[in-house]
């Protein structure tokens, strides 16, 4: 397993401001408690605790926690294919919902195809029980540091 902390940051990054282990400060992950499980160059797990302030009237998990999930985890997969710690732009993603998430979760993605800085991606989420709640594919941009000329 590669952490974020063995790969190649793109600004400093500290436990404070990357609880998550993403290697890059997401602020929006860190308030709804994302962590990463694993991050390797061939997929990226994330985890969540669905706490009750994430429920929906349902009493299920808001479809926006499974995306955010989904999106963050496409991120992941892009930074740990390249091993690099580095900004990552959503350009498009497409989300299908299976089943509803009742407690907590993990979200497994990979980069399908990789390009220099667009990689095209999918990941799923499943439950404890291995059930399949969401799968989203998705278009995602990694922010190269700029090249001297």
């Amino acid at each position: 397993m590669q952490s974020a902390a063995t790969m190649q940051p793109s600004a400093a990054v500290n436990p404070t401001n990357d609880p998550g282990g993403f290697g890059v400060p997401i602020p929006f992950a860190n308030l709804l408690g994302i962590r990463v499980v694993e991050q390797t160059r061939e997929r990226a797990t994330l985890h969540v605790h669905l706490k009750p302030e994430f429920l929906n009237s349902w009493g299920v998990a808001n479809g926006g926690v499974v995306m955010t999930m989904l999106d963050l985890c496409m991120g992941a997969a892009v930074r740990g294919h390249l091993g690099q710690a580095l900004s990552v732009l959503t350009i498009d993603a497409s989300m299908s919902f299976m089943n509803p998430a009742r407690g907590d979760f993990t979200a497994t993605g990979r980069v399908l195809r990789p390009g220099k800085s667009m990689m095209f991606c999918e990941a799923e989420a499943h439950d404890a029980d291995g059930t399949l709640l969401a799968k989203a594919l998705g278009t995602m941009k990694a922010m190269l540091p700029k090249e001297d000329k």
